[in-house]
Parts: C-alpha cells; structure tokens; sequence
C-alpha cells in the first residue's frame, strides 16, 4: 500500500527497526486505519483550497475562518475564540481578521465587556461570499469523502467518529 504523503518511518519503505516501534503500539490494523485517517484528511485539506482557491480567489482557512464568524452564536466571536476555533495561535488569527476586514468580509471591533478582547463580525460580503462559495466547500466534501461510500458505509463512519470524539473536550 503506497501512502503519498505519509512520511517515514510510517510509510511501506520503513526500515525493520522502524516498523517494530510501529508494531509496538499499533496493530497492522490500527496502523492501516490511522494511515488512512492521515491520507484522507490530507488529500480533503488540499482539494478543498485548491477548489476555494480557484474558483473564490480564497484560502480553505480563510473560509472556515469565515464560516466560524458567520455562524457564532451571537452573532460574534472574540479573537481568541476563533483562533481556538480555526486551531491557530491568536496572533495569526488577529492578522486573518486582519486580512478579512480589509476584504470586506468582517467587522471588528473593540469588546464592550474587555477592551483589551477584539470581536469579529461577518459582513453581508462575507455571508454573500460564504453563499457562493458553499456549492464548490460541500460538493468537494462529497467528492472526497461520501461519494464512494453506501449510505449505511456513511452511518457507520458517522458512529465511529461520534465515539472517537465523544469522550474529547470540545473547543468551543
């Protein structure tokens, strides 16, 4: 089995000595699964901004950015909650907000309740854009990851990572 972009000592041109740290750890199975788990969020990062890229002139991060804004709660989120969010430090996530306002795509503004806590605001542009941009986001999700599988194959996936994620704290 080739694994692309799975780096050594985990890919089939380990050497023995790495392949028996593996084994230590993880089952042929385990190791097959967590490889495929790899490959698969990889090959669907990379088609997803390549497609956002292309077709809205705009990066996957910058999207989900955007999508996490657009669908706050309250119509807002601080700096620091989207940056726990999107899982980036809060300083590339202050120049990403940054970078979307100056599109047009969000607002900030000084916290009434913190002064020293920035909050960001989707646009009528920003949700206009996350419109358009929705077609080409789900359909390359499809693409990816459901198209080859049974509706009973997308179930099981569904259940299995529900239980992998159940017992993690969640990060917002």
């Amino acid at each position: 089995m080739s694994t692309g972009s799975v780096p050594p000592p985990f890919d089939d041109t380990a050497p023995e000595e790495a392949r028996t740290v593996v084994r230590a750890f993880l089952s042929g199975d385990e190791e097959a699964a967590w490889r495929s788990l790899l490959e698969t969020h990889a090959a669907l990062v990379t088609a997803l901004d390549a497609r956002l890229l292309a077709e809205h002139n705009m990066p996957l991060g910058a999207v989900d950015a955007l999508i996490q804004v657009a669908h706050a709660e309250h119509g807002s989120l601080s700096v620091s909650e989207l940056a726990e969010r999107i899982r980036l430090s809060p300083s590339r996530t202050s120049r990403l907000a940054m970078d979307l306002e100056r599109k047009g795509l969000i607002e900030r503004q000084r916290d009434a309740a913190d002064s020293r806590s920035t909050r960001v605001t989707a646009t009528k542009a920003g949700r206009d854009l996350l419109l358009e941009a929705a077609p080409a986001y789900f359909s390359t999700i499809r693409a990816q990851l459901f198209e080859r599988l049974g509706a009973r194959d997308v179930k099981q996936l569904a259940r299995i990572l529900g239980r992998i994620q159940a017992d993690r704290p969640q990060a917002h």
